[in-house]
């Protein structure tokens, strides 16, 4: 009995453990670009600016008009005070004609005046009355209506600062730069493909990720042992653990995504290439050498002769041949 070992063979790279691709939410010429690669970053720090040229211009002019707004709505404003004069001076014409009305009234029930000249008092009045009314509400419409307008400038000013945000490119997460792909005078569309800016990961905490050929996928499960073999470390081999599986194929490249943790040596660069072979099956198995079988049969050797024995084979493993029917463990079989 022999151990066997069957491997999923797979290529990949080095990745940081955190490693996040920075894209723009928005399409524009890049303005400026603050950072390069090395360079260590925290989280929310500014790494580009697109060009929101025509928002801002937006955004200035209803700052402009709010500007105006909130300047009538000061109470000293003159358009304000304007309109208050106008109440003011009706509200005085209203108490004068209310008073004479009120003194003819008198006179009328004692019979010193006739009813027609009560009746033209009293149509003096109530004109002045409604001429205060409606001077009183245009006072009053007048400062809901900017209060209104104000708000809603405001509102449209706060939603157009939230989506000039977006033009100012900002990193997710504490790391180091490890890849740039914009510079200034770059036409970013966020709806391609192509919508990467930045790579920023950290350094110091590498895995490996290994794609993993379509038709094998059924055999790998998360806790497998891998061994690697790094490009930038030639003739040595490095062991790991399969901790995560992607949730879907990559239809284009047949392939699924499978992470490992390694202890890799502290100067691995972050994506260097790496073939790795994940061990999928560990066992004990009777094996021949395949120059004993043919036609499904093997000769075995019996004292001073030897047996034609018909055999139940199974996997091949490098030159040898499992046998899982015909013999037994220490029979001899002849080489043909």
């Amino acid at each position: 009995m022999k151990e066997v070992k069957k491997f999923v063979y797979a290529s990949g790279y080095v990745e940081p453990e955190d490693f996040v691709l920075v894209k723009s939410e928005v399409s524009g010429i890049v303005e400026a670009v603050y950072v390069k690669e090395g360079d260590k970053v925290k989280k929310g720090q500014v790494l580009a600016k697109i060009s929101a040229q025509e928002l801002e211009s937006s955004i200035k002019d209803l700052q402009a008009r709010l500007s105006l707004v909130e300047e009538r709505l000061r109470e000293d404003s003159p358009y304000l005070r304007f309109l208050k004069e106008k109440v003011e001076a009706s509200e005085l014409q209203l108490r004068q004609a209310e008073r004479e009305y009120e003194r003819r009234r008198d006179l009328a029930e004692r019979g010193l005046i006739p009813k027609e000249q009560l009746e033209k008092f009293k149509t003096t009045y109530e004109i002045h009355r409604r001429e205060y009314e409606a001077n009183l509400s245009q006072y009053r419409d007048a400062i809901r209506s900017l209060q209104a307008e104000s708000k809603s400038l405001r509102a449209q000013i706060e939603r157009l600062n939230a989506q000039r945000e977006k033009y100012f490119i900002k990193s997710p997460i504490n790391g180091v730069v490890l890849s740039k792909f914009v510079k200034e005078g770059s036409y970013i569309n966020h709806l391609s493909q192509e919508n990467v800016l930045f790579g920023v990961g950290d350094p110091n905490r590498l895995e490996v990720v290994l794609e993993i050929d379509e038709e094998y996928v059924g055999l790998i499960k998360e806790g497998q042992r891998v061994f690697l073999s790094i490009d930038a470390f030639p003739g040595q081999t490095f062991e790991g653990t399969i901790y995560s599986k992607e949730g879907q194929l990559d239809r284009t490249r047949k392939t699924l995504k499978v992470k490992v943790r390694a202890n890799l040596p502290p100067n691995t660069p972050a994506f260097a290439t790496v073939e790795g072979k994940v061990l999928v099956e560990e066992r004990s198995a009777l094996l021949v050498p395949k120059e004993a079988v043919k036609d499904g049969k093997v000769l075995r050797y019996e004292r001073v002769r030897s047996v034609e024995v018909p055999v139940k084979l199974g996997g091949e493993y490098e030159g040898y041949v499992e046998v899982l029917e015909g013999l037994k463990e220490g029979d001899r079989v002849i080489l043909r």
